[in-house]
């Protein structure tokens, strides 16, 4: 048995479908089904939503290295959250990597000089089919432009943390962001497997 998630397309055949909310991040689908393996029938209501990116951005720190977390409010959650860098990709033809650059610049002023792909993972694929791919970036310096930020986004504030305080921040549950859990996470593994962490 091969560890790899399958696509099954003729798993379930769609014998009809609904968009009752159509919005600009993210349209509802209602889809009624029959299993092709028990001929079950069923009602499944989910998200279509755009894919994501996200951003590990890490620094040479004086013991540990610096991991960079930004702060913002989420109204679902009514929170405060800490995350790394992240947004969607909802710019016609953009690939992941130039849109976590794009994110980047636009969420800290600041560009990396060295990018590469980290996690690729589903927020929540019991109600979504939104995926997010994760990027290590590296030598982190300021972007020649600042962005104009808005909404939520206006109040960004963004700080350097040691990267063993935010592992242990995660465990502890006091940090719970998807894409910084799961950033953070793989990168520590990473590590370990390697001999670093």
């Amino acid at each position: 048995m091969e560890l790899r998630d399958q696509p099954a397309p003729l798993h379930a055949r769609v014998t009809d479908s609904a968009a009752p909310y159509r919005g600009r991040i993210f349209d509802v689908l209602v889809d009624d089904l029959v299993l092709e393996t028990t001929g079950a029938t069923m009602r499944r209501e989910y998200m279509k939503h755009d894919d994501a990116v996200a951003v590990v951005a890490l620094r040479p720190g004086v013991t540990d290295e610096e991991i960079l977390l930004i702060r913002q409010y989420r109204h679902p959650v009514r929170a405060m959250m800490w995350e790394i860098p992240a947004g969607l990709l909802d710019v016609e033809g953009e690939d992941s990597c130039t849109a976590a650059q794009r994110e980047l610049a636009e969420e800290t002023d600041l560009v990396a000089q060295t990018w590469e792909p980290l996690v690729q993972f589903l927020t929540s694929p019991g109600c979504s089919d939104e995926g997010i791919q994760v990027f290590l970036a590296r030598g982190l310096q300021p972007a020649e432009q600042r962005f104009a930020r808005e909404d939520e986004e206006a109040e960004i504030e963004a700080y350097w943390f040691p990267l063993g305080d935010v592992v242990q921040a995660v465990l502890a549950g006091r940090l719970r962001c998807p894409t910084l859990v799961a950033g953070v996470l793989a990168y520590s593994a990473r590590q370990a497997a390697h001999g670093r962490g």
